[in-house]
């Protein structure tokens, strides 16, 4: 089972909708907030995290907005997941029993090495894996 924190997801639909735009115009955060009925206070947090880890870039002012750093060809959905993982484990155990990234049983867990590999093993392929190639599936 993959699990995306509701930051990790809401960061994909971020950079999707920039994406969408690139190289066209600036998006304000309002306007991706009432698409996808996000909150508004949770997407600027969301945007901060972003811009300092040059994903996206801000323009403030009246006809300000948000556009990627990075052309979708080049930037990989690894490097956003990343900036909102904090070694949070993604893939866990069929069990689901993950509270707050962490399992109760992990002390005396016989497979949570495989769990771990597979996460990574899943990070790394979705590293490989660019925002341009992502959006050719459909949401």
């Amino acid at each position: 089972m993959i699990k995306f924190s509701r930051s990790e997801d809401y960061a994909v639909i971020l950079v999707h909708a920039l994406a969408k735009q690139y190289n066209k115009r600036l998006v304000p955060l309002s306007e991706i907030a009432k698409k996808y009925d996000i909150s508004i206070l949770f997407l600027r947090n969301l945007a901060n995290v972003m811009v300092h880890a040059g994903l996206i870039k801000a323009v403030e002012g009246k006809n300000g907005g948000y556009f990627l750093a990075k052309d979708p060809k080049t930037l990989k959905v690894g490097e956003v997941l990343r900036a909102f993982s904090h070694k949070q484990m993604l893939l866990c155990c069929p069990t689901g029993q993950m509270h707050d990234g962490k399992c109760p049983k992990e002390a005396f867990c016989e497979t949570k090495t495989i769990w771990r590999r597979l996460n990574e093993e899943f990070l790394n392929k979705v590293s490989d894996l660019s925002l341009e190639e992502f959006m050719r599936y459909r949401m």
